[in-house]
């Protein structure tokens, strides 16, 4: 039973009391939630959840699942689709407006799709909303096929089971970027309250004529052009050799199930060995040990199954299917692939197969983030191909094909955390183009008697051998993001010793737009094109580097590192080690 809640009595910041006190007026769900807290004395918690607003950053928002104003649930999701709306309508006035919902297969996720959905058609917009949990990039392909005027996506991709978001899509099917990101948000904070929200009952939605549910035919229009697109670089009618590659696949519990297996057949692979125990679509994740395929423990299974069938590639997609990782088995020994690794693997082969069927467009560009490795600089340029590179994220990959559109030809996208693109149909990082061209380029290359690991020191043995990491160091809460920002002033203000006996060369400071050059001194304006943003990358000696930014996403500070050595594959061992002590020498300075 719900007491009455005096919130001024309680040991809660001023803002947590606000916050309280206003939701303490919507709904019993509530009353009985903040009760809960209350009666276990967990005030830690409950300030957690109202000290402040779950933070809606230029792509959306993502948090926990739980009642409070710094967490995902009905209400938040509700204040975030009123604020969009009250913004699209103001840039879009006097039009018949129409947004594409997708979602994924989390706990809570269609359930959050619903209140959107109820929330747009309140109003007066069209709502063509997924039958089924699909992965990211179909509904950024929903977006253009249907012309919607934006779209959401409720989905946290790799995050643990307790999380979700809300992802926002333009009218082009790429995430919302300048100028519309900003203005969203201050629509959304404009929203606190239900009584500023319209909204319809479940009765009402179910008769409404302003919901389409939509599925099998946009399916086939995806598997339909994707061939085309594929086709600019490969035989993919040739199916001959197709039955000799075997393929392992696991959706970790996500949204490909429902299309990547079905694409892969589309194009005539037909030996799919799926990790069955992961193929159903489980919220909690309760097979893996991980959602994330970056995380190597997530292939457990997947090895496994590799192994029995005698797999020539075996894949694993997040949970939302924008990303995908692979890895191969030879006589037993496991190679995993890295984001960075795939990526320079997938160019080169796109960019030679494009070459010798005399399709290499003259205006061709490649887009990938400051993050990713600078091999894709150096392969685009070998073929004469433009790179341009972003921040992290790959909504400004999709903006720079937004911006060149009819005036340049988009060939690949990239970022290290493995995501890639090819094809401008979608606008956001897709995996399941990504397994299929990863699948061809394996016969390709079996073809011709050579693995994906001989493939890739191949590219070495061309560019030089270069070996990327990311460290994350969690730091969660007050206090966590506290640290976080005295890591990042601590690498922007100090002057910085050897690491690993590298000097460091140049600081580049991204947010306020400076380069400072250690042998010097000098300070200098940092000319970039790149929005502002809290990124420090440190040169070091020898073309080693290492990158520092805080997670957008997660409670998490991100060190990228890249050392380069020469191109000798057979001492590649002995220059791993060399790398991780430049990891190590870093991360003993940052954490001191």
């Amino acid at each position: 039973m719900v007491k009455g809640i005096n919130v001024e009595n309680l040991n809660l910041s001023e803002e947590a009391k606000r916050n309280l006190s206003v939701w303490l007026n919507f709904g019993e769900d509530v009353k009985e939630e903040i009760q809960r807290l209350l009666d276990e004395g967990n005030i830690k918690e409950l300030e957690d959840r109202f000290y402040k607003k779950l933070e809606f950053g230029t792509g959306g928002m993502r948090g926990k699942m739980a009642i409070g104003t710094n967490r995902m649930n009905k209400y938040t999701v509700m204040f975030a689709t009123q604020g969009l709306v009250n913004y699209v309508k103001s840039v879009k006035p006097n039009k018949k407006l129409s947004c594409f919902i997708g979602y994924d297969t989390r706990k809570n996720s269609y359930d959050f799709a619903i209140e959107a959905a109820k929330v747009l058609i309140a109003n007066d917009i069209d709502v063509y909303i997924l039958k089924l949990p699909m992965p990211t990039p179909f509904s950024s392909f929903g977006i253009r096929y249907y012309k919607t005027d934006f779209g959401i996506i409720l989905t946290a991709s790799h995050n643990p089971p307790e999380y979700n978001g809300y992802k926002v899509y333009w009218d082009d099917g790429a995430q919302v970027v300048a100028p519309h990101d900003k203005a969203i948000i201050d629509e959304v904070y404009k929203i606190d309250d239900t009584s500023k929200v319209k909204t319809i009952s479940n009765n009402e939605l179910i008769n409404s004529t302003k919901l389409h549910y939509v599925l099998e035919e946009l399916k086939e229009a995806y598997l339909r052009v994707m061939k085309v697109n594929l086709s600019e670089i490969y035989d993919v009618d040739d199916t001959s050799y197709r039955n000799n590659i075997k393929i392992v696949y696991t959706p970790l519990h996500g949204t490909s199930i429902n299309l990547t297996p079905d694409a892969l057949r589309y194009i005539g692979f037909e030996n799919i060995y799926l990790v069955e125990e992961e193929t159903t679509t489980d919220g909690t994740f309760s097979v893996v040990p991980s959602p994330n395929p970056e995380d190597d423990n997530s292939f457990k299974n997947s090895i496994e199954l590799a192994k029995k069938v005698g797999a020539d590639v075996f894949f694993a997609s997040d949970p939302d299917a924008d990303r995908v990782r692979a890895g191969i088995n030879i006589n037993g020994e496991i190679t995993l692939f890295s984001g960075n690794q795939l990526s320079s693997m997938m160019l080169n082969w796109i960019l030679s197969n494009l070459l010798r069927r005399g399709r290499l467009p003259e205006n061709g560009f490649v887009v990938t983030t400051i993050v990713t490795t600078d091999l894709i600089q150096k392969i685009a340029q070998n073929y004469g191909v433009e790179t341009y590179l972003t921040l992290t994220g790959f909504k400004y990959i999709g903006e720079k094909i937004r911006e060149f559109e009819g005036k340049k030809r988009f060939v690949f996208g990239c970022e290290e955390s493995i995501g890639y693109l090819y094809g401008t149909d979608v606008r956001d990082k897709d995996s399941v183009i990504s397994t299929c061209i990863i699948s061809l380029m394996v016969e390709d290359l079996k073809k011709r008697g050579l693995t994906l690991k001989d493939y890739l020191y191949e590219i070495y043995k061309m560019y030089g051998v270069h070996i990327e990491k990311l460290e994350s160091i969690e730091l969660e809460g007050i206090e966590g993001l506290k640290k976080m920002n005295e890591i990042v002033n601590k690498l922007r203000k100090e002057k910085l010793p050897e690491f690993n006996g590298l000097k460091p060369l140049t600081r580049i400071d991204i947010k306020n737009r400076t380069i400072e050059d250690f042998t010097t001194g000098e300070i200098k304006e940092y000319a970039t094109d790149l929005p502002k943003s809290d990124v420090i990358i440190i040169n070091l000696e020898g073309q080693n580097k290492f990158i520092v930014r805080p997670s957008g996403t997660e409670p998490k500070l991100k060190i990228y590192f890249f050392s380069k050595f020469d191109n000798d594959i057979t001492r590649i061992e002995e220059y791993k080690k060399e790398a991780e002590k430049l990891v190590e020498s870093v991360k003993s300075y940052i954490l001191s």
